[in-house]
């Protein structure tokens, strides 16, 4: 399929940006600006500024940036790893394609994972169990105001936070790269399909749960959240077929 070679959007590296756990840990060695790089690049793609299957070239995102292209050529290279950057000898740099089977493979992840991390969940103390009702109450808030950066912050928040009342932080890494994939579908899906609000139902029933020291529903609740994305996925590839690699 031809791919497309459109102007780069604007980006913007931010001037104290977090670290997170996996990708950024991976450069760390680059120092702060390294980071921030690395984080503006992946948040354009999970956010799909950059869209699936968009060629990218070092030298334009280096001069867009206003950075040399040392930071840049090493956040590539580490989101070839996590597969949100595909590389074509002599053709360059593209976003990766979605695909149904990488989807598929990123659910079954994160329910083995997920799942029996929302069941420990439900036997940590009470009063931190309850201290999950303030991601709800930010999506929310970031919902309403159309901020859906922001709203996809505060999921990926909530989900580290139930593997830290599991008492599995450290099984954030290999997660969070599990839902890199399903991150830009539900992006997509945010528009029209209205997934944000589905999320935020889904996040509710997963907290009540969790809070009433059920690990069966808990474990139930988070089961129908990870398996969600199948149904916009569908949707978006009848709207958006370019988007989608051969499986």
């Amino acid at each position: 399929m031809a791919r497309s070679r459109p102007q780069i959007p604007g980006l913007a590296v931010a001037a104290s940006s977090p670290v997170p756990a996996g990708g950024a840990q991976a450069i760390a060695g680059r120092g702060q600006m390294g980071r921030s790089v690395y984080e503006s690049i992946r948040s354009a793609i999970l956010e799909c500024t950059f869209l699936p299957g968009m060629a990218l070239s070092e030298q334009a995102v280096s001069d867009e940036l206003q950075v040399s292209r040392a930071p840049v050529r090493e956040a590539f290279r580490q989101l070839s790893v996590e597969g949100l950057l595909e590389s074509v000898p002599q053709r360059g740099s593209f976003v990766a394609l979605l695909s149904r089977a990488k989807v598929a493979d990123a659910i079954f992840v994160r329910e083995m994972i997920e799942c029996r991390a929302a069941e420990l969940a439900a036997q940590a103390p009470l009063a931190r169990r309850r201290g999950l009702a303030k991601f709800v109450r930010d999506q929310v808030s970031a919902s309403a105001r159309q901020d859906y950066a922001s709203h996809l912050a505060s999921d990926e928040a909530f989900h580290h936070q139930i593997l830290v009342l599991a008492g599995h932080p450290h099984a954030w890494p290999a997660l969070r790269l599990a839902r890199t994939g399903m991150n830009r579908i539900r992006h997509l899906a945010i528009p029209e399909l209205g997934s944000h609000r589905i999320a935020i139902d889904h996040h509710r029933l997963i907290v009540q749960a969790i809070v009433a020291g059920d690990a069966p529903g808990a474990s139930s609740a988070m089961r129908l959240h990870i398996q969600s994305p199948l149904v916009f996925l569908e949707a978006i590839r009848a709207r958006c077929p370019q988007y989608f690699g051969p499986d």
